[in-house]
């Protein structure tokens, strides 16, 4: 439903000010507003591309807010962004969740770009729009990802500070791959930013330990930048409320390839809630 309703909006050219709502929420009892908007990915290119996104915002508050960039999987929109956003919007915080494949005529799962860095544009694009707001502090951002989106927030976490990032948190974001697939590097964190990865321990796209032995590669200061978290019995997208299934990816058992299984975890999904919520509250309030 999201994806086709963020699809219909970059069809109808509606941006910002046109969709707004007061949502509930289930976390708290604040009062929050909803845009559907579209900016800019790419500008400058032969082929920009028009990326829509939910910003969802605290309606009580005269101040400008943080913000946190929500980055999907290869799935798409899907129900992990509104669970993810709900939790922070109850902080105080507010979310963009951007869709990177409705632009680009995608469909999800294997349907998808070539390479994760061919979308690290629309992140960019996200940041600069939320830079543009008045309601919102532009020293303040965020940026949670899932799988692919969890892979954005690792390239982005070493990138040189171009960007206004303090916090980024990378769900299962494949953790054999890096240094090892050209193109994905991961050799060190920024010094004005901090990473959570939550790794789950039943994902079987990574072996035993690869997240730990990606970390402890890194030198001592890139080290002390990073937070690894791994659930006990938390696949692949362990948020998701919907029935075990298992689906192919060249990239799962590192690289060899097969079916990855996904189970709802709610223990681990409410864990990961408390744990993301916190680290972007304080990283992103001093």
């Amino acid at each position: 439903m999201n994806r086709i309703l963020y699809a219909s909006l970059w069809i109808a050219g509606l941006f910002a000010a046109n969709v707004v709502h007061a949502v509930s929420n289930l976390h708290s009892e604040r009062v929050l507003k909803q845009n559907y908007v579209a900016f800019q990915s790419g500008q400058g290119t032969a082929t920009p591309l028009t990326i829509a996104a939910r910003l969802t915002q605290p309606a009580d508050t005269q101040t400008p807010v943080p913000a946190v960039i929500i980055v999907h999987g290869s799935g798409g929109v899907d129900e992990r962004g509104t669970l993810y956003s709900q939790a922070f919007n109850s902080k105080g915080l507010a979310t963009l969740e951007i869709d990177m494949w409705a632009a680009r005529g995608l469909d999800g799962g294997l349907s998808r770009p070539k390479h994760v860095e061919d979308t690290l544009p629309d992140v960019y694009a996200a940041i600069e729009y939320l830079k543009s707001r008045q309601d919102i502090d532009p020293e303040q951002i965020g940026l949670i990802g899932f799988s692919w989106g969890g892979v954005v927030a690792m390239l982005m976490a070493g990138e040189q500070q171009s960007a206004p990032l303090k916090a980024l948190v990378a769900n299962y974001p494949v953790c054999w791959a890096y240094n090892k697939v050209p193109g994905y590097p991961f050799t060190q964190i920024a010094q004005d930013r901090r990473l959570m990865i939550l790794s789950g321990a039943e994902d079987k796209y990574d072996g035993p330990g690869d997240c730990e032995h990606l970390v402890q590669q890194l030198p001592i200061d890139s080290q002390s930048r990073v937070k690894l978290e791994t659930l006990a019995g938390a696949t692949h997208a362990f948020e998701r409320p919907r029935a075990d299934s298992l689906f192919f990816d060249p990239y799962a058992f590192r690289g060899k390839g097969g079916q990855v299984p996904i189970r709802y975890n709610p223990e681990a999904t409410q864990h990961a809630l408390q744990l993301t919520s916190q680290f972007f509250v304080s990283r992103l309030s001093d």
